[in-house]
């Protein structure tokens, strides 16, 4: 009789935390999927499918925060589900472990990422002994060395000081750096309000530098379904976008405190990529080869301690699955 009673409460134990697993994974499904940005306006599709009410636009959430060092730090933590930021910044991400996978390739920067210079220097002999600001751990760190490298000169001719995206404006307005390496709208408002130069851009030597969108590898199950909707909405928001550009940077102009004149220069110098050529990109060996040599490049640079193996990385499964192709 005892036996058949503890049975009983084993049975019933087990049915509790069946069901209470069930319940939990149910939720997890209905929950949106969390992803943060910093400003960058080849991820501007993203809000526009918000804008223009696309169907499921619900089933995922969208926080832009101030640089991408705090999306980096945002999906390190768990804090959000997915992120979208450069190809580089994924790689920093990875090579301390963190479990990722890159499942669109959104667009390729040919100038979007610059150099520039207070209004009162045009050259770079110019800046020998002043203050330099860039992101350490974003691009910019990538784009730094092409442009050292590209120029011939010594990086100790300069004083290359920590400037995060969201300190940039303030520093370069109160002088306390000569130059910035910078991107996005933060570029646009130097050189059309402050009457910045551009020293360099990047692109200049081919070397391209793509933005993708990842995933935290452990919810890419459970947020299937709020995955593929973000996915689809987001190519359908960028195609919208290169057939109504007039309104559509009337949208992004307002959203970004910018003149529409602006965002269709700064659009000039982003390549974005549709829903096949991404698909294309990740399906081969090209983007997998390219990423490996950045991530060698970094290692040499000392910006991270090791170069991790990225062939896992990378699939094609969840845009090819969801986006109808």
């Amino acid at each position: 009789m005892k036996l058949s009673i503890l049975y009983d409460k084993s049975w019933r134990i087990s049915l509790v935390g069946l069901v209470c697993s069930l319940l939990l994974a149910c939720q997890i499904q209905q929950q949106p999927l969390r992803v943060a940005l910093s400003p960058w306006l080849g991820f501007e599709p993203i809000f526009l499918s918000k804008q223009l009410a696309y169907v499921g636009a619900e089933q995922y959430t969208v926080s832009e925060l101030t640089t991408p060092s705090h999306v980096m730090h945002a999906l390190k933590s768990g804090q959000v589900d997915g992120a979208f930021l450069s190809l580089t910044e994924v790689i920093n991400l990875l090579a301390e472990s963190v479990d990722l996978t890159i499942v669109a390739v959104v667009d390729r920067s040919v100038g979007g990422d610059a150099l520039v210079s207070q209004a009162d220097i045009s050259q770079v002999s110019q800046l020998t002994g002043k203050r330099i600001g860039y992101e350490s751990k974003s691009v910019a760190s990538l784009v730094m060395d092409d442009w050292l490298n590209n120029e011939d000169v010594n990086a100790d001719n300069f004083v290359l000081v920590e400037a995060k995206l969201d300190e940039q404006l303030a520093l370069f307005r109160k002088g306390e750096i000569s130059a910035v390496m910078t991107s996005g709208p933060i570029q646009s408002r130097l050189v059309d309000n402050l009457s910045a130069n551009v020293l360099y851009q990047s692109g200049s030597q081919g070397e391209p530098y793509y933005r993708v969108m990842v995933v935290r590898t452990e919810v890419l199950h459970e947020k299937s379904r709020q995955l593929g909707q973000l996915l689809s909405n987001f190519f359908a928001a960028q195609s919208w976008l290169q057939e109504h550009s007039r309104e559509g940077y009337k949208l992004i102009a307002k959203r970004n405190q910018l003149y529409s004149k602006e965002v269709r220069q700064a659009y000039s110098k982003i390549q974005m990529l549709n829903k096949q050529q991404s698909i294309a990109l990740l399906s081969g060996e090209v983007m997998i080869g390219h990423a490996q040599q950045k991530a060698q490049r970094m290692a040499e640079l000392e910006l991270i301690h090791r170069s991790p193996d990225l062939r896992r990385n990378f699939t094609s499964e969840w845009l090819t699955e969801f986006s109808g192709v």
